[in-house]
C-alpha cells in the first residue's frame, strides 16, 4: 500500500439554503439516484485512484488534457486530480481504454493519482459518508 494510499481525506460543507439540487447518492443495490431525498451538503473526498508506472502517468495526463476531464464534468462527475510520486513499491493498475483483454499493466508504479471527488447527498447520505471516512 502506498502512502497516499493511507490518506482518504473527507470534508462535508453544509450547502446554501437557496440551493437545491437531488441528492446523489449512489446505492451498490440500486444505482444512482437511488435517493429521492434533497442534497444539504457537499462532501469532497480525495482518494487514490490508481498507481502508474511513468508510461501510464504521461498517458493519463495527457488522456485528461484531451477531454476525458470534461466529459466527466459534463457527466456530472465533479473530479479533479493530482498525480503524486510514491516511495513505496506498487505496480500499475492502468487498463488501456481501448484494450479488450482488461489486464492492467503490472510494472512498477512510480505515481498514485490522486483523486478529489465532490457529491451533494442529503443529511442522512453525509452522515454515513462521514462514519465511512473515520474507518478508513
Amino acid at each position: 500500500m502506498c502512502e497516499f494510499c493511507k490518506q482518504t481525506q473527507v470534508t462535508i460543507e453544509k450547502l446554501t439554503s437557496g440551493e437545491q439540487f437531488p441528492c446523489e447518492w449512489i446505492s451498490e443495490e440500486f444505482g444512482p439516484g437511488a435517493c429521492a431525498g434533497l442534497a444539504l451538503y457537499s462532501v469532497s473526498e480525495w482518494y487514490v485512484e490508481d498507481h502508474l508506472c511513468d508510461a501510464h502517468t504521461v498517458a493519463t495526463e495527457k488522456e485528461m488534457e484531451e477531454g476525458l476531464g470534461e466529459v466527466l464534468d459534463s457527466a456530472g462527475f465533479r473530479s479533479q486530480f493530482e498525480i503524486r510520486p510514491i516511495k513505496q513499491e506498487e505496480t500499475c493498475d492502468y487498463f488501456a481504454p481501448d484494450s479488450a483483454d482488461w489486464e492492467p499493466c503490472g510494472k512498477k508504479a512510480t505515481f498514485a493519482k490522486y483523486i478529489l471527488d465532490t457529491s451533494l447527498v442529503c443529511a442522512e447520505h453525509a452522515a454515513e459518508m462521514s462514519q465511512e471516512s473515520e474507518k478508513a
